[in-house]
């Protein structure tokens, strides 16, 4: 006996997976995940569609960017081809398998550091265990920092939720970066001027307005040539993109990065 077709609403949809109207609404229009019209003139999503958005659900929460996942979902009909799908998210989970070796090697170095006798402040510790964001290959950047600039940070972000918007922001960010790279966008231009406006407000918000606090972040996106390899991946869009689009950005503000950098010298 061949099973009934279940069909879901926009709001019905929405609620199952925990996802909002206006995600699927906007899934919908830049026709990534397209619904179906019932007789009643209501949009619908049938079983296919439940299993699509449940690949770019997943694809997204690995910091894919919507262009790359319209490019990697598998555009099947049916459940055929699940083997193939989920063999295709287990090599995606293993590689994040793979970031949070990294990670337990981070936290090594700091138990063979500590056993050697050598200070390693609690306040550094939790900073660098709050900013990680397990599988982040940026989470280099606090390197750079110093030991009360790493406490000024920690006292910024004294929450889950503060620290999980900054950093739900900047993974937002940086697949607009990739997007509009890729596409050959002009840094000078609408697109690239926007990105650089909003990527400057993140600055501010990370910072507080700290000016102490940005140069370590200014050194760190210079610093290109000592990057770990996980986090060259954006290196060409940053430097020949967003790079250019911060700049024009900027002067156009009436402000100069290398002026900001040398004051704290």
């Amino acid at each position: 006996m061949e099973e009934k077709e279940i069909y879901f609403t926009v709001g019905e949809l929405a609620e199952k997976v925990g996802v909002t109207v206006r995600t699927l609404q906007y899934y919908d229009k830049t026709d990534l995940l397209k619904s179906s019209i019932n007789k009643s003139g209501r949009r619908i999503y049938a079983k296919d569609d439940v299993f699509k958005l449940q690949q770019i659900l997943f694809l997204k929460s690995f910091g894919f960017s919507l262009k790359e996942i319209k490019d990697k979902i598998l555009k099947s009909k049916s459940f055929s081809s699940l083997e193939t799908v989920f063999e295709k998210q287990r090599e995606i989970v293993l590689g994040q398998i793979e970031n949070m070796k990294k990670v337990a090697d981070l936290l090594d170095l700091i138990i063979s550091e500590t056993k050697k006798g050598r200070d390693i402040s609690l306040d550094k510790l939790i900073t660098i265990m709050e900013l990680m964001n397990w599988g982040n290959p940026y989470s280099f950047v606090i390197r750079y920092f110093g030991e009360e600039q790493l406490k000024t940070i920690a006292e910024r972000f004294d929450s889950q939720e503060k620290y999980t918007h900054i950093m739900d922001y900047s993974k937002e960010l940086f697949a607009r970066l990739n997007d509009l790279y890729m596409k050959g966008a002009d840094p000078a231009g609408i697109e690239g001027q926007k990105l650089a406006e909003r990527w400057w407000n993140m600055v501010t918000e990370f910072t507080g307005g700290d000016q102490s606090l940005l140069k370590p972040l200014i050194s760190a996106g210079l610093d290109t040539n000592n990057w770990p390899e996980e986090a060259k991946v954006f290196q060409g869009a940053i430097e020949n993109f967003l790079g250019k689009a911060i700049e024009i950005y900027l002067k156009n503000k009436g402000v100069n990065l290398k002026d900001m950098e040398e004051s704290h010298e």
